[in-house]
């Protein structure tokens, strides 16, 4: 079966409780100033392996993935910064959770103007497949989406944390001994109290979903969103976490959460893609699940390709596979060159192969 890897990172990207709640989020905090955690790291693929952090030394620990699109779109940044630093002591080490294999054919792969993405990546490179990096560094320091990148500064602590793409001014004043690191915690402490205290929410959300108690979770969801209108899409990924233990609750729960949204494409269009594309899911409710797409391809003017990515799936989940087709076609054409063009274009295939194994 098809699976839209890219497009479902995306929403997990967009639902910030999905990577968080019941994670342990604030029991242990990483903030600016504090010793770096150990490197734990199960494979090096490029560069040299690191064992610890040499005095002296900076080191950048960029979280990635082979799926995320912007995490792509930064690599020849990253390479290019690597470059120009060579010569300063600096390391750059780009860290996928991702199996060993997943990464290994993603480098084996070439990009939309047919340079390998083994040659493309100009620095060390390592997965991480028992998470065991990601848990000392992303959870402790409150990230909830990648690319995200730490700087490790010459003693081997923290010295900012925030997206690759910004790293150039700051690992030119790290190099230098120019960098305000204290000025730096006070912003970022600022910035980040408001996730640290959603995650805590978050994380009474999930204890209340594990023990199926709904109606609390509920509650907490919607004094969460009214608190923090950021997290608003903490409810589909509530509507997820029941979806997968009690279908008959989660659907009455998700058409009252579509109509509530009837206006907002992104939240009727993860409803759908939830029903289904999410393996843990025994029950799935097409027709729900058709009434969305239908209404986010409406909402987007039939020219959102995740969004008809997920209406032709619907409808090869009915066995309805012209119509799935036909759907597909449209979204690989609105995808363009865009980072999930090559995904959706191996779910026409499949979808294409289906239909003619049926005549």
């Amino acid at each position: 079966m098809y699976m839209r890897t890219a497009s479902a990172a995306a929403l997990t990207l967009w639902l910030p409780t999905v990577c968080m709640a019941g994670d342990g989020y604030g029991d242990t905090v990483l903030t600016i100033g504090d010793m770096a955690p150990t490197v734990e790291i199960s494979h090096f693929l490029k560069g040299e392996p690191v064992a610890e952090f040499e005095t002296g030394n900076v080191y950048v620990m960029e979280f990635w993935a082979t799926w995320c699109g912007p995490c792509k779109a930064s690599i020849p940044h990253i390479s290019k910064l690597q470059e120009e630093f060579k010569d300063y002591n600096v390391t750059i080490i780009g860290v996928s959770d991702e199996k060993l294999q997943t990464v290994v054919k993603f480098l084996s792969k070439a990009d939309s103007e047919s340079v390998l993405w083994t040659d493309k990546i100009q620095y060390t490179l390592a997965t991480d497949p028992d998470r065991s990096t990601y848990d000392a560094y992303m959870r402790p320091a409150a990230q909830r989406g990648i690319p995200t990148a730490f700087v490790i500064g010459k003693d081997s602590r923290i010295e900012w944390i925030g997206s690759p793409v910004e790293l150039d001014d700051v690992l030119g004043k790290v190099v230098r001994d120019e960098w305000d690191r204290e000025a730096f915690r006070v912003e970022f402490e600022q910035e980040i109290a408001p996730v640290r205290q959603a995650m805590k929410m978050m994380a009474r959300i999930d204890d209340a979903a594990k023990q199926g108690d709904w109606d609390t979770a509920i509650a907490a969801v919607k004094t969460l969103g009214e608190a923090q209108p950021e997290y608003a899409g903490a409810d589909v990924s509530l509507f997820r976490k029941m979806l997968r233990k009690e279908p008959a609750r989660a659907y009455g729960y998700g058409r009252e959460l579509m109509e509530q949204n009837w206006d907002k494409a992104q939240v009727l269009n993860g409803l759908a893609w939830l029903t289904v594309d999410d393996k843990e899911v025994m029950s799935r409710d097409l027709k729900f699940a058709m009434k969305g797409a239908k209404r986010a391809c409406e909402l987007t003017d039939y020219e959102d390709a995740a969004i008809l990515d997920t209406l032709a799936r619907v409808y090869y989940e009915k066995g309805d596979f012209q119509q799935a087709i036909k759907w597909q076609r449209d979204a690989v054409k609105q995808a363009g060159d865009s980072p999930m063009a090559d995904q959706l274009r191996e779910a026409l295939i499949s979808y294409e192969k289906e239909a003619a194994s049926r005549i």
